[in-house]
């Protein structure tokens, strides 16, 4: 159970230590930031901020006893990426809300059977999707991210680190990274133009196993049935369009969003005789969402497909 009183004595603690950094040293809200997650990694303070040393020591002594549980950082993380994106006028693009980690979450464990899934994100931002993802699950095993927005490799690198997931984020173009050994792939396209889009998908399909699943948000213009049938042709020597759940539009600002999910090729790979498509409703509706949820779990257990 997370504990919102840790959250918010984190969250001060990065606030303060980057309102800090940003007074003394003319630092953005963001760099202090991920400096205020190294020291807090090294429950220490590096001499080259001694004028403000023991300030930061008083506020780092205020954190240093708590153990604090995964989602409480990921969380009061979030909270400050969103306060140092205000104060340099970025769009919160970069952040993925937490309701579309957790509902990913749920269809992660209804597709696969596979313990130990390898989890990659190709346009990582500040790590909130793919973390949210992992921290609610016992069957991830590693997380790897791809970005090539400086700020947003930062971010999601100093998230990593502070979670224990390791180095594994990357700071290059999402389309020269390889890699062979994914399970899934999960990742937010909104605001990404669709040619864009549809290269990374055909690209990727060498970096995940057959038979594995890429689970995309999209802005639904990108994904309205014309376009979607079009670029699955065209993608259908790799990847098989698997389905399409439509969001409700007050989970991001009325903008129409929907994740759609693919399916990577193979010898063993079993086309579904149905395509999943369903309708959320807003995530507040207990009832509506219990009734949809319970729709799709009939159709998972109903639909002969191929796992891993």
């Amino acid at each position: 159970m997370i504990n919102q009183k840790n959250v918010e004595i984190l969250f001060d603690y990065f606030d303060t230590s980057a309102i800090l950094f940003y007074k003394k040293y003319k630092k953005t809200y963001l760099e202090g930031l991920v400096i205020a997650c190294e020291n807090l990694m090294a429950n220490s303070i590096e001499d080259k901020y001694k004028e403000i040393k023991q300030d930061l020591n008083n506020i780092l002594k205020s954190v240093s006893s708590i153990e604090f549980q995964k989602e409480e950082i990921r969380k009061a993380f979030q909270f400050a990426c969103l306060r140092g994106f205000k104060h340099k006028n970025i769009t919160n693009q970069m952040i993925t809300p937490e309701t579309i980690g957790i509902f990913v979450n749920y269809l992660i464990a209804r597709l696969y059977d596979k313990q130990d899934l390898i989890l990659l994100d190709p346009l990582v931002g500040t790590g909130n999707l793919i973390t949210s993802i992992a921290n609610n699950s016992n069957r991830i095993k590693e997380i790897i991210g791809i970005d090539n927005n400086l700020t947003a490799y930062q971010l999601s690198s100093a998230l990593f680190d502070i979670l224990n997931y390791g180095e594994h984020v990357f700071f290059q173009d999402t389309l020269t990274f390889e890699y062979n050994s994914s399970d899934v792939i999960v990742t937010d396209f909104s605001g990404v133009e669709e040619d864009v889009i549809y290269n990374i998908i055909e690209h990727y399909n060498k970096s995940i196993k057959s038979g594995g699943f890429l689970i995309g948000l999209f802005d639904c213009e990108v994904v309205e049935p014309e376009k979607l049938v079009k670029q699955s042709v065209n993608l259908n020597k790799y990847w098989k369009l698997f389905g399409m759940i439509n969001l409700p539009k007050n989970i991001l600002k009325n903008k129409g969003k929907c994740i759609v999910i693919f399916q990577r090729e193979g010898k063993v790979v079993i086309q579904p005789s149905k395509f999943l498509l369903v309708d959320l409703p807003e995530f507040d509706k207990e009832e509506e969402m219990k009734h949809v949820i319970n729709q799709i779990n009939n159709w998972f257990d109903n639909t002969e497909f191929y796992k891993i």
